[in-house]
């Protein structure tokens, strides 16, 4: 039986959201909006307008959420997003017979499972073990992750991007420091995420004494990271490309540490909206994946784990659809094969 879901992937920057057409573990999205969050005063505005031009109201809601979700999925605050959400609000200024708050990454986890072939780009290592843990990671606007484990499958939030920073030699040391003197505690969300980027970039002029670039000194704060990318991977900028070596070499550090903290047998998958525009270039895969296995007495074990980078757009809008759908059968008392 087909049912019509509200799908929401609610981050620091955008507000997507989808009706998304669900049968079992078959979803495929039917409309589909995008707004800024900056333009909207909750999370409620977006919601009704989208709703508005439906034809009928959704079966269910399941909305991913850049933020810290309460056990029961009825309420979230948002880290990088100025608003806290409650359910049963949404419901009543929505029309909604129901709602459920997840995190953003708990949606992209549910998402990768159902991802096909041709939306994943592999980033070495051997064969995933059939029902092993996968570890799911993506920075963005902040830095997402979380892990799914068992048969059938289930998925376990995290707030793992705001662990302490770990730096791997002197440069990611001084990083570390010029870092500290401006946050105090410097999370490993410091670095890697968009606003990271762009702290690297800063750094690497103040700091360090490169030259800065035009491009991204021009550029409006919030255009930053996109300015430094593209200065690094389409002008060529020194810098610019300094600056997403260092990047790339603590995303490869961070997702070869939360394989080892999943025993991630079943694979790592890299979301999010900065990895495909990175990893298109074979040069910073390698740069990855040489940092993803320096792992010293534990290189071995992270050598054979698979990574892969989710290239599909939708794959968190897919996996709040399939979350409402797991939701929906436990409630029933249904289970998946």
């Amino acid at each position: 039986m087909t049912r019509h879901i509200l799908a929401g992937d609610v981050g620091g920057t955008h507000v997507r959201l989808a009706l998304v057409a669900a049968d079992g573990d078959a979803c495929r999205v039917v409309a589909r909006a995008r707004s800024l969050v900056r333009d909207c005063p909750g999370l409620a505005d977006p919601v009704a307008r989208f709703l508005a031009a439906q034809p009928a109201r959704p079966d269910a809601a399941c909305l991913g959420v850049a933020g810290t979700v309460e056990p029961g999925g009825r309420r979230a605050q948002g880290v990088n997003l100025p608003w806290a959400l409650d359910a049963a609000e949404l419901e009543q200024r929505c029309g909604l017979a129901e709602v459920r708050l997840i995190s953003d990454f708990e949606a992209v986890a549910w998402g990768v499972g159902a991802a096909s072939p041709e939306a994943l780009l592999p980033l070495g290592g051997g064969e995933p073990r059939p029902g092993g843990p996968i570890a799911v990671l993506g920075a963005g606007t902040g830095l997402g992750q979380a892990l799914r484990v068992g048969a059938p499958p289930q998925v376990v939030a995290s707030e793992g991007g705001h662990r302490g920073f770990a730096p791997a030699n002197a440069l990611q040391d001084r990083l570390l420091a010029w870092l500290r003197a401006a946050h105090g505690r410097v999370s490993t969300e410091r670095v890697l995420s968009g606003p990271g980027l762009a702290a690297i970039y800063r750094f690497l002029v103040e700091a360090e004494g490169a030259p800065a670039a035009g491009a991204v000194e021009a550029a409006p704060p919030e255009g930053a990271p996109a300015a430094v990318t593209a200065a690094a991977l389409v002008e060529g900028d020194p810098t610019a490309a300094a600056a997403v070596d260092l990047f790339v070499d603590v995303y490869g550090a961070e997702a070869g540490d939360l394989a080892l903290t999943a025993l991630a047998t079943g694979g790592v998958y890299v979301a999010g909206g900065i990895a495909p525009r990175l990893f298109a270039a074979e040069r910073l895969r390698r740069r990855f994946r040489a940092a993803f296995e320096a792992k010293g007495r534990l290189a071995e074990f992270v050598r054979r784990v698979p990574v892969w980078v989710v290239t599909d757009p939708d794959v968190a809008l897919l996996g709040a659809a399939l979350a409402a759908g797991e939701t929906h059968s436990r409630r029933r008392g249904e289970t998946h094969p």
